[in-house]
């Protein structure tokens, strides 16, 4: 791992493959949260470059040890387009992130070189609130993107996503019985970390497919 000093923070970069990602975490975890790290370190061993970055607002909640909320989804949208802008990143490069990274990664790719994007559990609607949907930007969007989602997250369940009707350009990607933190119910087949493997793989054949990017295993 390799830490990078920027205007917006420090910056993780896991591996040195072809396609560069750049990750965004949740609203409750940061950079270094095992979750975050897990992914980095999978899509390290496969041909990916992954920077990790933290908003600046959960770099206070590090460095005071308050837990806050995240500010407006406007201010985290300006943030990552700013890192995006500072790191300068070549192609092939696609952005992604878990729940909230996610969601600020749709509502900003269109305004990015980008090739598409990509969700590790995307936040439908806040918990217990299904009416507060967040995909009218989804509906409008242009570029490709993957939702990688458990069939019971209580953020956006299989049975409640498939009537979102969203375009065909948003693939989703199913992980049965697991919840928005892809940790499994007893009826799942894969443990958290088969989950993570498997929406890896899930993004290898994505790029491949739908993007056109060449991956190739080391």
């Amino acid at each position: 791992m390799q830490l990078i000093d920027t205007p917006l923070g420090t910056v993780q970069k896991h591996g040195s493959g072809a396609v560069n990602i750049v990750l965004s975490h949740g609203s409750g975890v940061g950079m270094n949260h095992e979750f975050m790290q897990m992914v980095a370190r999978t899509m390290a061993i496969k041909n990916f470059t992954v920077y990790l970055f933290e908003f600046s607002y959960m770099q206070q909640i590090q460095s005071s040890g308050i837990r806050r909320p995240p500010p407006a989804v406007a201010k985290l949208q300006l943030e990552l387009i700013a890192l995006l802008s500072y790191l300068n990143l070549p192609q092939p490069l696609v952005i992604g992130g878990k729940s909230l990274g996610s969601r600020i990664a749709s509502l900003v790719v269109e305004q990015t070189s980008a090739l598409g994007w990509f969700a590790l559990g995307y936040p439908f609607h806040p918990s217990k609130k299904p009416q507060t949907l967040r995909v009218e930007h989804l509906l409008k969007s242009n570029k490709p993107g993957l939702i990688i989602q458990g069939t019971r997250d209580a953020l956006g369940s299989y049975d409640e996503v498939k009537n979102y009707r969203l375009p065909n350009h948003i693939e989703l990607s199913w992980l049965p019985d697991m919840d928005h933190s892809f940790k499994p119910y007893k009826a799942s087949p894969y443990s958290q970390e088969q989950a993570i493997e498997r929406a890896i793989l899930d993004i290898e054949q994505w790029l491949q497919g739908t993007l056109k990017c060449t991956v190739v295993d080391h």
